[in-house]
């Protein structure tokens, strides 16, 4: 019940805090009666070989389809399934009802209740919030306040990842997160300066279940400064310089993974040009550990219980192209590397995937 009372108050003061932003969403649906379908056809090969995370490939796709009843400008009900599965498996991987509100109660923020927007809706850090759960958890259900402006983006989200009853034998979890970046310009445009906020909360208990492991809570907060250069008005792209902190905790001191708090910084170098994105940097982290984050920048390992690397030093890079840009659909091909210093060990990640999302319906 504390854990509640503390969820909404966070989303309450989100909602005070981030007034008057000018968003647009260009997934309005029409009003009356429309069909929205989005789908996400993809393939991901992790060559890994350390001793944090093993290497292993993905291959799938994920069908959403929903009818959608927009009543009026202010309110949407959409209604179907989603459905997630893997090459090669006898049966789906996930198979659930979706049921979405959503209530645009400004014409920059919206609430949404039960089925929410995807993952990757969030915006958030990769060692914080992996960007792979895109293929493996993009279906989300909670409630989410969202706000998109040209200087503010703000997305407040609660998700209910497993439901108990009285008797269970195993525990609650839920995720509680805040991503906030504002941004500005300055020297007529020139220049571009971005201040990213981003809190979780991974939540693990439960009052009316019996469970051996004990209760667990998950504190991970991550902020810093980006500034983009226009190169010749952007005619030869942008440039830009980010630097990101991230904290972990466990808030209960009953951690069951061996560490209870840790640090990291990421520098990085990026650069963009019409589709193409460039980015190094290089990672420093002790004692790291994000439940939701992309495991290889861990300190503790996900698959050798009590393994921990304290200090880790990783170069990373990724390229990452949109081949085919359009408002609903796009082709996007990514290479992720990362070269252990410490471990003299490199990895890489490629990914391709084919992506859908567009409402039918009269307009």
């Amino acid at each position: 019940m504390r854990s509640m009372k503390l969820i909404f108050f966070l989303l309450l003061a989100s909602r005070i805090s981030s007034p008057g932003q000018d968003a647009t969403d260009a997934g309005t649906p029409p009003e009356g009666f429309s069909f929205r379908l989005r789908t996400l056809n993809f393939v991901k090969n992790n060559e890994y070989s350390n001793p944090i995370v093993e290497g292993y490939t993905l291959i799938g796709y994920f069908l959403q389809p929903e009818l959608v009843y927009t009543p009026s400008s202010k309110f949407s009900l959409g209604i179907g399934a989603h459905m997630l599965r893997y090459s090669g498996a006898e049966k789906s991987s996930a198979l659930r009802p979706v049921v979405s509100a959503r209530y645009n109660f400004a014409r920059n923020a919206a609430l949404t209740m039960g089925s929410l927007g995807g993952s990757d809706s969030h915006r958030m850090l990769d060692p914080h919030f992996s960007s792979e759960r895109i293929y493996t958890g993009w279906a989300e259900e909670g409630i989410a306040l969202s706000f998109r402006g040209d200087k503010l983006f703000n997305d407040t989200w609660l998700s209910w990842e497993n439901f108990i009853f009285r008797g269970d034998s195993v525990r609650e979890v839920f995720t509680f997160g805040e991503s906030l970046r504002y941004s500005s310009s300055l020297i007529s445009d020139i220049f571009r300066f971005e201040i990213p906020l981003q809190v979780q909360l991974r939540h693990y208990g439960g009052q009316i279940s019996d469970y051996p492991e004990p209760v667990e809570t998950y504190f991970n907060l991550a902020t810093g400064a980006r500034v983009n250069f226009d190169i010749a008005g952007k005619r030869y792209g942008t440039a830009g310089f980010e630097y990101s902190l991230f904290l972990s905790n466990e808030l209960t001191g009953k951690s069951t993974i061996g560490l209870s708090s840790g640090n990291a910084e990421w520098f990085r170098l990026n650069y963009g040009l019409r589709n193409l994105q460039i980015e190094i940097g290089y990672w420093i982290a002790h004692n790291f550990y994000a439940p939701n984050g992309n495991p290889i920048f861990s300190c503790v390992s996900d698959y050798d219980e009590g393994s921990i690397i304290p200090d880790r030093r990783i170069a990373t890079g990724s390229v990452n192209l949109t081949i085919i840009p359009e408002s609903f659909f796009h082709l996007f091909a990514g290479l992720d590397a990362w070269y252990d210093t410490k471990l003299k060990r490199l990895d890489t990640a490629v990914a391709l995937h084919l992506r859908l999302d567009r409402f039918f319906g009269r307009r």
